[in-house]
């Protein structure tokens, strides 16, 4: 049985790599997607930097 309210917001899966964020979230914590700029193709976004 789920208790979460009905009100509480679906975390959102990344377009790029799978990976289910916060809904509060603007960039993916997996690959680094940046959400803001809109639903584009998710090969071209630039990953972040992982040194």
């Amino acid at each position: 049985m789920c208790f979460r309210p009905p009100t509480a917001n679906k975390p959102v899966k990344c377009p790029a790599c799978g990976m289910y964020n916060p809904p509060t979230m603007k960039v993916c914590k997996k690959c680094g997607f940046d959400g803001t700029e809109g639903s584009g193709d998710p090969s071209k976004q630039k990953p972040k930097n992982e040194d």
